[in-house]
């Protein structure tokens, strides 16, 4: 069956407030989807990293084009084919979110044409739920260090008692221009987080690649005392030898992987030991296909796979998939932060269901999307 209309589908909310992270402020969601419909009507559904502007053009502009006419089934062939492709047109500049959100697309559409879930088309179906951890904590529009740590504790408490056995919160304020603390701020909210949650929630945090490698190193330490399953981004994606140098410096297990694409991003750095958590994002290391791949390189290396997940439904559908796929015991990063197009955009939402999160067994990628939110959210 051919591929015959390939389409860009930017959506975009605005939130009612900002909350902020090491990097940057958020005050809205912004996705760029992909409609990839075959001859006889079937469509698939990904989603792209990043902004709209630039994704859009890219898949509007030379996938489109490229892609009409090629076989819903060969999607590793397209994928591979599409990624020397754009590398040789670009160069140093390889699109990988744009190709990341017409590889889950095409998932998405094999699945549907086949009638089985993705999992299954991915190397099968190894669990029917997947345990969640409840990622938020980010620090509000405030005035003080201490309105910033009884926002964030009330937030994990509230995750607590909405059955999340795991959290993971932010840290790195050091980096923000706009919040006048140091590390030595960050590690206590981490205290103040463990102190109110109790000894027996799992607990991780994020810097967003906020340190240099002397200061990862002193919080690395610090964290040990509050028991925290990984220390994720410490410092920036491209100082793989500071990634190998902490991970065997510090007893906290380091995570790293939202910035790196493709399994040969992986391979060095998992080889050397500089992760102890892998962590591809589908809809930024190059989409299912090489999220699969990096999984593999992962297990051959006993590093554990743990899927970076922060996006709308569809990332979401594609991530549980994934997931559902993944060797040894993967959890699925749930993020709590509002999005209405997370919340909104499926018929049929994901919900926490004790601790975990059921996967789907639809076909494809498993999400089903509500054309009147669709419409709503559309930002053309």
């Amino acid at each position: 069956m051919e591929i015959e209309d390939v389409e860009a589908v930017p959506i975009r909310r605005e939130l009612d407030g900002r909350f902020a992270n090491a990097q940057k402020w958020i005050g809205s969601r912004e996705y760029c989807l992909v409609r990839v419909t075959a001859a006889d009507g079937t469509v698939g559904w990904g989603e792209c990293w990043g902004p709209v502007a630039g994704n859009r053009e890219v898949i509007e502009e030379y996938v489109a084009p490229w892609l009409r006419g090629r076989e819903v089934e060969g999607v590793e062939q397209v994928h591979d084919d599409l990624r020397f492709a754009l590398r040789s047109s670009y160069h140093s500049y390889l699109p990988v979110s744009a190709l990341s959100g017409v590889d889950i697309a095409l998932w998405d559409l094999y699945g549907k044409r086949l009638g089985v879930p993705a999992a299954e088309l991915l190397g099968g179906r190894r669990r029917e739920a997947v345990p969640a951890y409840a990622t938020g904590h980010f620090w509000p529009d405030v005035d003080s260090f201490e309105a910033v740590r009884e926002s964030v504790v009330e937030e994990a408490v509230g995750h607590v008692e909405a059955g999340f056995g795991a959290l993971k919160n932010k840290i790195g304020m050091t980096r923000h221009p706009e919040f006048p603390y140091g590390w030595e701020e960050d590690v206590e909210l981490v205290r103040a987080i463990r102190e109110a949650v109790g000894d027996d929630v799992l607990l991780a945090t994020d810097a967003n690649h906020a340190y240099d490698r002397a200061t990862a190193e002193r919080v690395g330490h610090a964290l040990a005392d509050f028991d925290v399953h990984f220390f994720e981004e410490p410092i920036e994606p491209r100082r793989l030898d500071g990634y190998v140098d902490l991970n065997a410096a510090i007893e906290v297990p380091v995570a790293g992987g939202e910035c790196w694409a493709f399994e040969g991003g992986f391979e060095e750095v998992v080889r050397r030991g500089g992760v102890a958590y892998a962590q591809p994002d589908v809809t930024s290391a190059g989409g299912l296909t090489a999220t699969r791949r990096i999984a593999a390189l992962a297990a051959a290396h006993n590093v554990q796979c743990l899927p970076h997940v922060f996006g709308s439904a569809v990332a979401l559908a594609a991530s549980l998939q994934a997931l559902a796929a993944i060797p040894g015991d993967p959890m699925l990063e749930f993020d709590r932060t509002p999005n209405p197009i997370r919340d909104e955009l499926a018929v049929d939402p994901v919900e926490l269901d004790g601790t975990s999160v059921p996967i789907p067994d639809r076909p494809g990628i498993g999400v089903e999307i509500d054309p009147d939110v669709l419409a709503e959210f559309r930002a053309d």
